[in-house]
């Protein structure tokens, strides 16, 4: 599921759809954002502490369970910016599960407060996607204004934490803090239950710049689970706006949960704050419980309750906002619910454990906290009691109740159309511009206009379910939308219609951004094609098959996919992604589509894609295609990539030639070069310093830092093999074959020597000394002429013999003389 914006004045446009807020939304302040600031300070770890940090032993302030000889990490910094909230982070490890934080601050008159205890963060947002870095650490602690900080860390069991960080949060200052005026947030909604005044978001100046996370949403409400923010008690009613602004900042920045974790919070006081962005009325999913976010009600009071009393008022607005949000979803106060664990380093319960659960229960009742303290905890029979109640004093339909408490809804919707009905389960009013829908479990919403067209179309409540929202703009205020329980919504712009978009389609649009992601606005209704069912959307296409799931493709490569014939010419069976500053998916008839801005886009299959993958794709040696794959006669193929070539033969395979051996093989003509196909990969040579291929007509290239890539054929390619390749005496090559002087023999110079050839007396190897002695008295061209045999041992030394005499090599003096015929 996914976002419920938070809406301003109900009204519905009389163009081709109909615009109604959330539920809850009654006219809300032009937001009034407040900037913050962090200051992050690194701590490294204890095993690397960063420059500013320190090891000691043990803690300044005892804490139990650390012994006194204790490896802690520890940081001190004064004339700080100002700032009113201590946190620390570190990088995110499931195994870090018991360190904890001690903190003490000083105020502007240099004076240090006492040491306060921190405990390791037990919330947990990484079942979402934030669209930033999640990070571990401690909670927040509210601490007013200060000016100097002292932090010490230490784990007491488990792994350390590393790239720990130190954050001083600012919360900036607003007029309004100490003035909020009367809570926006109103009852509006369809619950029987009477929902109190809840502060807004814009009330306590929430950036909205800063939230990175899309909301996502559950199928219904099960459960409330009530925390404490288990920082300071001692603030006053005008500070609650800049603690908010701080825990959000901490949480949605700091922490990388793209926002504040609790639905709602309520301080000791008696007033309640919206927090997590989505709606109120709605199922938008928290980071409150690590393991148990989906489908439960956060409700977090402000302060440390293992410490301090609740107060009175405090409760009494706990079981006011429970109530009606029960209300709502027709969770009965003193039942059950069954909830299953997403797991998480502080869960109590693993990964798809089912656990029964009072429907209002305490933190530590599915985490590994003390949250929510004590006292708080201990009311917890009481809030049971008090939500019961104020439930059983509601007794209004709810359709009608959500029509005759919301004005702006009447005006909009008009008189009611006859009676109504139930279809499948969900009761139904029709108005004269729109219809209500409602559920137990999903609550009264309105589907109108071009979405309830094709809302009903589709089967309606029969075959989509209840809705789960009204109709909603789209964040970027250019599309509308409903959503639906049976895992479907209707999406509408005045461009594309109204479109449904359902099941695995939808959820994969969803984890891609829905219409702020790469794929846009969907343009078509679901249909068949390829052997299962697909979605084209302004910027590419989901695809669905029973074998794969659901797949996209989008971007340039969408576009080059359709170009070849889309479907008709092969199926996606994987999503478009990332790789090496481009993209690719898989498609069947094992192929691959690859496109970057500098190459356009190539297919590569078969069995040139195996290998290509092998070797790492557009990120490993070859780089991206530069062509598809081409044939050659004897049935070869083959693709030209930006770092070399891939040939495949029907007999040998497939082989890839790379890099400067790549450059080589082409200049020298490639397959007309007589070389014929390789028939190994480019492989490093034993001694570890050079490169080669073999290629099928006795021949070879070899490369070396030193002497470039050289080709060796035939006849003396196999002498110098014989003699040990590079690690004989001649090492590398060091020019191509080539015709002598006199233009009666062909060689291959090599590091250490030669090798010659004539057709009447075949190849010989002339290297070392002997060799130098040939080519000053000028080879070939000399007296001596071709050599007769290779190097061999004589007397003394070493000899090799040629047409016109022989050369000799004494291990004595080194001197090489010459005989002649």
């Amino acid at each position: 599921m996914r976002r419920i914006l938070a809406g301003s004045t109900a009204f519905f446009a009389l163009t081709a759809t109909l615009l109604v807020v959330p539920v809850y939304a009654a006219p809300l302040p032009e937001p009034e954002p407040v900037t913050t600031s962090s200051d992050e300070v690194a701590m490294g770890s204890v095993e690397d502490p960063a420059p500013a940090a320190d090891v000691q032993e043990g803690t300044t302030d005892p804490v139990a369970g650390v012994a006194a000889s204790a490896p802690t990490l520890t940081v001190s910094r004064t004339g700080t910016d100002p700032f009113s909230l201590v946190g620390v982070t570190w990088a995110q490890d499931p195994a870090v599960t018991d360190t904890l934080v001690q903190v003490r601050v000083q105020d502007d008159d240099g004076v240090w407060g006492p040491w306060t205890e921190v405990a390791q963060e037990t919330a947990d947002q990484s079942a979402a996607d934030t669209g930033a870095v999640l990070r571990g650490g401690t909670s927040p602690l509210w601490t007013g204004p200060s000016t100097g900080v002292e932090v010490e860390l230490v784990t007491r069991s488990g792994a350390q934490p590393t790239d720990v960080t130190l954050d001083l949060v600012d919360p900036g200052e607003s007029d309004a803090d100490s003035a909020p005026g009367a809570p926006e947030v109103t009852d509006t909604a369809h619950a029987a239950t009477t929902m109190p005044a809840v502060y807004s978001r814009a009330q306590w100046g929430a950036d909205e710049k800063l939230r990175t996370w899309a909301p996502q949403y559950a199928s219904t409400i099960k459960a409330a689970t009530i925390h404490h923010t288990a920082d300071s008690n001692d603030y006053a009613a005008a500070d609650v706006p800049a603690i908010l602004r701080s825990i959000y900042r901490y949480q949605a920045v700091s922490l990388g949960w793209g926002d504040i974790g609790y639905n709602v919070v309520v301080d000791k006081f008696g007033r309640l704050w919206e927090g997590r962005s989505g709606g109120l009325s709605s199922t938008v999913m928290g980071a409150h419980a690590g393991g148990f976010n989906t489908a439960t009600f956060g409700v977090s009071m402000l302060g440390n309750y293992d410490i301090a009393p609740t107060t009175q008022p405090l409760i009494d607005a706990v079981e006011a906002i429970i109530a009606w949000k029960f209300s709502l979803y027709g969770v009965d106060p003193r039942g059950t619910a069954s909830l299953t664990s997403s797991g998480g380093g502080t869960a109590k319960y693993a990964a798809g454990v089912t656990v029964t659960k009072p429907t209002i229960f305490g933190h530590r009742d599915v985490g590994s906290t003390i949250c929510p303290g004590r006292y708080g905890y201990a009311r917890l029979d009481e809030v049971r009691a008090g939500v019961a109640a104020l439930m059983a004093t509601g007794s209004e339909p709810t359709i009608a109740a959500r029509y005759a408490a919301d004005p702006a809804l009447r005006s909009s919707l008009g008189a009611a159309v006859g009676s109504g009905g139930t279809t499948a389960g969900v009761s139904w009013q029709q108005y004269e511009r729109g219809y209500v829908y409602w559920t137990p479990s999903t609550g009264a919403h309105v589907v109108s206009g071009q979405i309830w067209g094709v809302y009903t179309a589709a089967g309606g409540p029969a075959v989509l379910g209840a809705p789960l929202t009204d109709e909603l703009a789209t964040p970027d205020g250019v599309g509308r939308y409903n959503h639906f329980a049976n895992g479907a919504s209707v999406y509408w712009t005045a461009g594309t219609g109204a479109q449904l978009v359902q099941g695995q389609i939808r959820d994969l649009w969803a984890r891609t951004g829905w219409e702020n992601g790469p794929l846009g606005y969907p343009t078509s209704g679901e249909k068949a094609g390829g052997g299962g069912r697909y979605h084209s959307f302004q910027k590419g296409t989901v695809f669905w098959t029973s074998a794969a799931g659901a797949v996209e493709l989008h971007g340039p490569l969408a576009s080059d996919w359709i170009s070849r014939g889309g479907l008709s010419w092969a199926l996606p069976t994987s999503s478009t992604l990332a790789v090496a500053g481009g993209t690719f998916a898989t498609f069947s008839g094992d192929r691959s589509l690859y496109w970057s801005s500098a190459t356009g886009g190539h297919v590569v299959q078969g069995q040139v894609r195996g290998l290509y993958t092998a070797k790492g794709g557009p990120a490993g040696v070859l780089g991206f295609p530069l062509s598809d794959e081409e044939a050659a006669s004897g049935g070869v193929r083959s693709n030209t990539f930006a770092n070399g070539i891939v040939y495949w033969s029907p007999a040998g395979g497939a082989y890839a030639v790379e890099g400067d051996i790549a450059k080589k093989w082409t200049a020298a003509g490639g397959l007309a070069s007589g070389l014929g196909l390789p028939v190994t990969n480019e492989t490093a040579t034993p001694n570890g310093v050079g490169r080669y291929n073999h290629f099928a007509n006795s021949s070879s290239i070899y490369w070396s830092p030193t002497t470039g890539a050289q080709v060796v054929s035939g006849q003396i390619r196999a002498l110098w093999a014989a003699s040990g390749w590079e690690n004989g005496p001649l090492g590398y090559p060091t020019g191509d074959e080539r015709t002598t002087a006199d233009g009666k023999g062909r060689y291959s110079t090599f590091q250490q020597g030669a090798v010659l050839w004539t057709a009447a007396g075949g190849p010989h190897v002339v290297y070392g000394s002997i060799y130098q002695r040939y080519v000053a008295m000028g080879g070939v061209l000399s007296a001596l002429g071709y050599p007769t045999s290779d190097e061999h041992a004589v007397a003394g030394g070493r000899a090799s013999d040629f047409q016109g005499g022989t050369l000799t090599w004494t291990a004595a003096t080194g001197a090489v003389t010459v005989r002649y015929r």
